[in-house]
């Protein structure tokens, strides 16, 4: 039996790391989410990198989750992110992130609605660094 709640996809297009989440995530299914993250971004060797987060099917997450993901978030400033978009429907969810996950704060980092509209800002952003 399986003690990670929560699936979790991870796909890279150029420098953009694209992550869907689906379902409730607890402790154990956040830190399987991040470590795969982890694993990914240190497969960039230091290159810049955005992260496209899409929460369309994601449910929830336990506030052990939060601690997980929040403790990643810290880790993930001291990284070369040029920015993050998240796309979400439900209000509440991106109301209890920006709450439980303070290490966000420091980042570029916007939400969306839909996913062409998140990638193209993440596409400006990334070129605002190429300059």
């Amino acid at each position: 039996m399986s003690l990670e709640h929560g699936h979790h996809s991870i796909t890279v297009e150029d420098n953009i790391i694209v992550i869907e989440l689906a379902g409730s995530f607890n402790e154990y299914g956040a830190k399987a989410l991040t470590d795969d993250i982890r694993r990914t971004i240190k497969k960039f060797k230091g290159a810049p990198f955005c992260i496209l987060l899409n929460d369309f099917a994601l449910e929830g997450i336990t506030p052990e989750g939060y601690k997980k993901i929040d403790e990643y978030n810290v880790w993930l400033n001291t990284q070369n992110m040029i920015a993050k978009a998240t796309v979400v429907k439900i209000d509440v969810l991106l109301k209890m992130e920006e709450s439980r996950i303070p290490a966000k704060a420091q980042q570029n980092i916007k939400s969306f609605r839909n996913m062409p509209d998140a990638m193209h800002w993440l596409k400006i952003q990334t070129k605002r660094t190429d300059t």
